[in-house]
């Protein structure tokens, strides 16, 4: 059922359902009767004033599905005023339809502080890393409260459904206004993940006012962003590893993650190493990366693309797209950031590019081209 937040239809005396005609019947009937040429009532103008509000709010089909959707998720007290509305942006000021919201228990001097943070898949990879750096280095100061603020970080990290609808709601009403259907189109779908059965209707009505656009959905990774907060900050780990090693070496071998060990082993490399002894430089990258050496008769590092995503020229999206790649590609992966956020990838001609980490999924998606170069003698 719509929530009539400021309760203009009620003021007006109108469904929620009621066309033009009735809702401009009902105002005028309402304004003779409060208007204080015509009534007695010391309290005449006031209510006249708001009566008027809500007709110029109800009789434009824009203002009045803006209102039913902020209605959906702000109540009277922090309704927002549609003249100075703004857009949620992410960290570096730019217009992202994608947004989401994660809620973050931090260690400040005053105690343990909870925080909503709003940002792209980059802005709040950024967050959490200084988030749990503060609350590993510093938090032990109350070391029950830190405990209690890292599970509840690592549990809630993708249990923000109403804080996610009210934000995606708002930036649909915000592009809407200022003439951005395009953007408002594709915050108002992203919201329907969030919303109820009801709201899904009402949502899908405000969708016809806007463009229809077919867009592809950022993979938002959200075991990535728990699993970022269970790495120690180098400062601890040094600390815990040099009394491990008192205890003896068998202690690390024991403690110390498979994975953890083999990236010790690797080194940065800017150019690709094949097993044949053969090399080609990587001159795309401008930061380092761990290099994984090719071996084209190994299908181990054969992954494929959960969806059509572009393959840039570098770990970032600031990079020139270098190929579109399309649902389903096999690829070779053939590298990744320290940070494992991107991956190094040779595509069919040869060429590498760099895919997002939630993009990618192990094995061969559709059958590897003939004189593919991802795989050795593949000439058929």
């Amino acid at each position: 059922m719509l929530t009539d937040a400021l309760g203009y239809y009620e003021l007006l005396e109108v469904d929620y359902n009621a066309d033009e005609n009735i809702i401009k019947q009902h105002y005028r009937e309402k304004a003779k009767l409060w208007h204080p040429d015509h009534s007695d009532n010391e309290n005449a103008l006031e209510i006249f004033q708001k009566i008027s509000v809500a007709y110029d709010v109800l009789k434009d089909s824009k203002t009045r599905a803006m209102y039913d959707i902020l209605s959906m998720v702000y109540k009277k007290q922090d309704f927002p005023d549609f003249k100075t509305l703004k857009i949620y942006k992410t960290n570096g000021g730019i217009e992202d339809p994608f947004l989401r919201v994660v809620n973050l228990v931090k260690y400040t001097p005053k105690g343990f502080k909870s925080e909503k943070l709003v940002g792209s898949f980059n802005d709040i990879v950024s967050l959490i890393k200084k988030a749990t750096q503060i609350n590993w280095t510093k938090g032990w100061a109350n070391p029950k409260e830190n405990i209690k603020a890292l599970k509840n970080n690592f549990s809630g990290i993708n249990k923000n459904r109403e804080d996610n609808l009210k934000m995606l709601l708002h930036n649909a009403v915000a592009y809407f206004k200022e003439d951005k259907k395009d953007k408002a189109y594709i915050s108002a779908q992203e919201a329907i993940t969030y919303a109820s059965d009801e709201q899904k209707d009402m949502i899908e009505t405000f969708s016809y006012l806007l463009d229809k656009v077919n867009y592809t959905v950022p993979v938002w990774d959200y075991e990535y962003l728990k699993n970022i907060q269970l790495k120690i900050p180098k400062n601890i780990a040094i600390s815990v590893i040099s009394i491990v090693l008192l205890l003896g070496i068998w202690v690390i071998g024991k403690f110390v993650p498979e994975k953890e060990k083999s990236l010790t082993d690797m080194n940065y490399y800017q150019e690709v190493r094949f097993y044949n002894g053969n090399t080609t430089v990587d001159d795309m990258v401008l930061s380092k990366i761990f290099n994984i050496p090719v071996d084209l008769t190994d299908d181990k590092m054969l992954f494929h693309l959960k969806s059509e995503t572009n393959i840039m020229h570098g770990p970032s999206d600031e990079f020139d797209i270098m190929v579109q790649g399309h649902k389903n590609q096999t690829v070779r992966i053939t590298g990744y950031t320290p940070d494992e956020l991107w991956y190094r990838v040779m595509v069919d001609d040869g060429n590498m590019g760099f895919v997002k980490r939630g993009y990618l999924k192990k094995g061969i998606g559709n059958p590897i081209p003939e004189r593919s170069k991802i795989i050795e003698n593949n000439e058929r």
